[in-house]
């Protein structure tokens, strides 16, 4: 909708010029720290919140790893099979069980072994650590054997010992010293080999265990297998051969350990084997994994979700790391939402906050237009934004003390009026009381006294009625609307008429009026009222004209307007009186003697009538030419047509009035227009013109009665 006035464009100018821009500001201080959080916080948070609420797990693909080891042999029972029955071949049992008559010696050099495996470890020379261990843990036993050779040979017997060829154990010893400077090679070995290949001391493997490694119950083994054990043992510290299982490999290292130590596998060969091996077979299982049900998906990994959300990923070894995260996937769904909820409240806080300022707007306006209506000397206080309506308050206020001002002054005159026509209605009152009291009680006066007391009476009488009159005129039109009945009447009969009804007034002053219509038709008016608002312009004119000068009475009419103009000449009227000659109980004279003139309502009741008409009435003096001008719509279709320029009726009072002049010329005394008959004077009594039936279509116009009597 469309607004009409220039405050109220301002504001909303003020308003939603502010609005914008707050929303758009807030718009991108939002995107830009939501694109911040985003880039900086979200991630480390929702990290955090993934690792609080589910733990990666890795896939197992033992199946597919130990299918891949298989093909390099790492697998492989049969290579420690072999190895026993090597040591068979030198002369040890294999009869299953028979560990138990060796498991004293067994567990010495296994001590022995560990030992000298630890002082490695420790930084410990070797010569000095293989004499002080071997010659503490071998002194007792009665096992033969060999020891290194900066400690020279070490034999026992024993009823109860198992015999070995010298040969055999020279074999035995050579190869366990071997192995023990194996293990310082080992590490150094372990140190400086590839990468994957772990830089740490060997640890030292029981024999026991790798018996179970290769799927021997250790108490129901031989004693070849339990020296072929700590062979291999001591081939693994010799080998430098450390290893640990990758992630999602359930394979146990020993058995890898021993077929590789069988298989004279260094360290770093082992490891890229496993390299190589272990991604294939994580690829493998993952895509295994993948083509399973969700459900069994996570059973696979040790969960029981019904619906998962996997996070999947992947290490540089080729390790398959999942995680279910759905509990994290139903908090970050909360992101979008709670982002939404926060935007719009941030729109609806700016809105509103708009919203109240336009209202306070109206507090402030309220609060200017209180103290405007309380104290009408009070400052305007108004924002800046509303310097317009401040503007109109002040012009409202100029108005409103205007109006009280001219209110008080048509009270004061209407109250001075009242007082002047009760002095001046009890002065002729009392004139006829007491002539009439003259008549009564003096019966012997002469014929001719007892005339002019009469006619004195019926004079003082007449002006009573005059003076009552105008206490009507102040009752009736005081405040009161003017009702309008409309009817087509001729303009020309119209004038006519009203010019007639004031032919005993004029004729008084020996003023004459003339009668200009011109080409004119009919228009729609109230002929009544109107004819009233006429009469009170005729009436003023010959009441102030020049004696012996002529009224001039025109009409001009066009498709919209009808124009009538009343020009006389006597004394002019200044500028100030002008504009107030239209209001309610004004009277230029401001004299206190009401004989010539009236209340001061003629002309404001002819305004109010014109008015209602839809017309217009203003009045003109100049060079001592008075002219006022009636224009009325000529038809309904033309009640809201725009006036005429308001030169033109001035210019036509003024050449009518000139046309009469020229016209009576030498003559005196008043005379009316061919073709009129002069009316008695009984009609024009108090300005008032004669009782007559409407005036539609030139019907006949009843004559007036004559019933003034002269002296």
């Amino acid at each position: 909708m469309a607004l009409k006035t220039d405050q109220a464009k301002v504001l909303r100018r003020r308003v939603l010029g502010g609005l914008a821009r707050n929303l758009i500001l807030f718009t991108a201080a939002f995107l830009a720290v939501g694109l911040a959080l985003e880039a900086l916080v979200v991630p480390r948070i929702a990290e955090e919140v993934a690792d609080s609420t589910s733990v990666w797990r890795s896939l197992n693909s033992t199946e597919q790893f130990n299918t891949a080891l298989a093909e390099y042999g790492l697998l492989d029972t049969d290579l420690f099979a072999n190895e026993a029955k090597d040591m068979a071949q030198e002369g040890f049992s294999t009869k299953a069980g028979s560990i138990s008559a060796a498991t004293s010696e067994l567990d010495a050099l296994n001590r022995a072994m560990e030992a000298y495996t630890d002082a490695v470890a420790a930084g410990t020379p070797a010569s000095e650590a293989a004499r002080a261990v071997l010659e503490t843990y071998l002194q007792d036993t009665t096992l033969y054997t060999i020891v290194d050779a900066q400690v020279g040979d070490i034999e026992t017997d024993d009823s109860n010992a198992v015999k070995v060829e010298e040969s055999s154990s020279e074999k035995t010893t050579d190869e366990s010293d071997n192995g023990g400077a194996a293990a310082d090679s080992g590490a150094d070995a372990g140190t400086a080999s590839g990468e994957g290949v772990p830089a740490e001391p060997v640890p030292f493997i029981a024999y026991d265990a790798i018996l179970s490694a290769a799927g021997i119950d250790p108490p129901q083994a031989s004693v070849a297998e339990g020296f072929a054990a700590l062979r291999v043992s001591a081939r693994i510290q010799e080998l430098g051969l450390v290893l640990d299982v990758p992630s999602g490999i359930e394979t146990d290292p020993v058995t890898i350990m021993t077929n590789a130590a069988l298989l004279g596998m260094g360290n770093a060969e082992l490891y890229d084997i496993l390299d190589t091996v272990y991604p294939v077979s994580q690829a493998e299982a993952y895509s295994q994994w993948t083509m399973l049900p969700p459900a069994d998906q996570a059973r696979a990994v040790g969960l029981s979700a019904s619906e998962p959300v996997w996070q999947v990923e992947r290490s540089t070894q080729g390790t398959y790391e999942v995680r279910d995260i759905a509990t994290y996937t139903f908090v970050k769904s909360f992101k979008l939402p709670l982002a939404l909820i926060v935007f719009v409240a941030g729109w609806l806080i700016i809105v509103f906050r708009a919203l109240n300022r336009s209202l306070r707007y109206f507090d402030a306006l309220s609060e200017a237009v209180g103290k405007v209506i309380g104290d009408k000397d009070a400052p305007i206080e108004l924002p800046q934004d509303l310097s317009i309506a401040r503007n109109e308050l002040a012009v409202i206020r100029s108005q409103s003390l205007a109006d009280e001002r001219a209110a008080k002054a048509a009270e004061q005159r209407k109250n001075e009026l009242v007082a002047y026509l009760a002095h001046d209605i009890r002065t002729p009152l009392t004139s006829v009381l007491g002539y009439l009291d003259l008549l009564r009680e003096t019966t012997d006066l002469p014929r001719d006294t007892l005339r002019k007391y009469a006619d004195v009476a019926y004079s003082k009488a007449e002006r009573l009625e005059s003076l009552i009159n105008e206490f009507f005129e102040i009752t009736r039109y005081n405040l009161s609307a003017i009702p309008i009945e409309r009817e087509t009447v001729g303009v020309r009969l119209f004038c006519q008429q009203v010019a007639e009804s004031f032919f005993p007034e004029a004729s008084a002053r020996h003023i004459r009026i003339s009668v200009d219509v011109g080409a004119t038709d009919q228009f729609f008016v109230d002929p009544d009222k109107l004819a009233r608002a006429l009469g009170n312009v005729l009436r003023n004119a010959v009441a102030y004209a020049d004696t012996h000068s002529v009224i001039a009475l025109a009409a001009r009419q066009d498709a919209r307007f009808t124009t009538i103009t009343v020009a006389n000449r006597g004394r002019e009227i200044s500028e100030a009186h002008l504009q107030s000659i239209f209001e309610k109980f004004y009277r230029e004279d401001g004299a206190r003697a009401t004989r010539s003139g009236g209340a001061g309502l003629g002309l404001a009741i002819a305004k109010e009538i014109v008015v209602a008409h839809q017309g217009e009435i203003e009045a003109a003096s100049e060079r001592g030419v008075t002219v006022f001008t009636l224009r009325i719509p000529t038809s309904p279709e033309a009640e809201n047509a725009p006036a005429r320029d308001g030169g033109t009726p001035r210019r036509e009072g003024l050449r009518a009035m000139g046309n009469a002049a020229e016209r009576t010329a030498g003559t005196q005394g008043a005379t009316m227009p061919l073709g009129t008959a002069p009316l008695k004077p009984c009609n024009a009594r108090h300005g008032r013109p004669a009782r007559r039936v409407p005036m539609s279509n030139n019907r006949n116009i009843p004559q007036p009665r004559h019933t003034r009597r002269q002296p």
